[in-house]
């Protein structure tokens, strides 16, 4: 069954375009838009912060309303409309819109593994005899959405340092979560897919329970280490009311049992107190690929 829904989500990632905006909106005048840039599916990333929205509400009495864009474009006319007050995103999506955000207002996340990296790896089938990025020329390859540093910005360097430009060189497609691009390949539905490392380090029962055997599927490739994503909050956003909702963040403590089953749905460890210097110093990231 589990596999037959997998499918199902694979068919629409790489053949439906995706809603505009996906919003979970409260009947509230004061309601504080929460953004959160995928790096998977958008009804996956409701189902991750869900809970924490909630949170948010019952320990402060802010009332979120979570937005979802689809793409970037979308995220900066949410950002200038001010339909947006504060943002989860990766680090390539901070970089081009820094001058939105209050420097003053940011918290930047450890990823569940401890570190405050995240970095992508190339995934094939065992027996598909493919060992090297360069034999993947005309095939096709399904990437993370364009809003993910790793399974995206991160995995186009990775090619484009192996000579293989993706636009050109590839039959690229932007797709979802990392069990449904995982999935694609063990079916031989793509070539090859680009997921996030964490999760090809998972426990064999942990991803049984997700319907991937990764048994069936060899990394050949990893790409270079990117920052984690950062809160920020928009510049003019009530700022009473972003230190309220950051200070609840920051209270988050994986050691309380209700606390960690927040943090483990949204796939943070915690939320820690940052500055944009000290962020964006291991970014390194190519100007033309902050425009991409």
């Amino acid at each position: 069954m589990r596999r037959h829904l997998l499918r199902a989500l694979l068919t629409a990632a790489l053949f439906a375009p995706m809603a505009l905006t996906a919003e979970i909106r409260e009947s509230h005048a004061d309601a504080v838009g929460f953004a959160v840039l995928p790096c998977t599916n958008i009804e996956a990333t409701f189902r991750k912060f869900y809970p924490l929205v909630e949170y948010v509400k019952k320990s402060t009495g802010i009332t979120l309303k979570l937005v979802v864009p689809a793409d970037l474009a979308e995220f900066e006319t949410l950002l200038k409309n001010g339909d947006v007050d504060v943002a989860l995103q990766d680090p390539h999506t901070y970089a081009r819109l820094s001058r939105s955000f209050d420097k003053a207002a940011l918290l930047g996340t450890v990823a569940t593994n401890g570190t405050r990296g995240q970095s992508a790896v190339v995934v094939v089938r065992q027996d598909s005899g493919v060992t090297t990025l360069s034999q993947l020329r005309e095939g096709q390859v399904l990437f993370g959405p364009r809003t993910s540093t790793a399974k995206w910005v991160a995995a186009r360097l990775l090619f484009e340092s192996a000579g293989i430009d993706v636009d050109r060189d590839l039959r690229a497609v932007n797709g979802g979560c990392c069990e449904d691009i995982a999935f694609a390949v063990a079916i031989r539905s793509v070539d090859a897919g680009v997921v996030c490392e964490h999760f090809a380090g998972l426990h064999p029962d942990k991803q049984k329970d997700l319907g991937v055997d990764m048994r069936a599927l060899k990394v050949i490739a990893r790409t270079r280490t990117f920052p984690t994503r950062v809160l920020a909050a928009r510049l003019g956003a009530p700022r009473e009311t972003v230190s309220a909702l950051m200070a609840a963040l920051l209270r988050l403590d994986r050691s309380v049992a209700d606390h960690a089953r927040i943090l483990a749905a949204a796939e943070v460890l915690a939320f820690e107190r940052t500055s944009e210097a000290e962020y964006l110093r291991s970014l390194r990231l190519p100007v033309t690929e902050r425009l991409r």
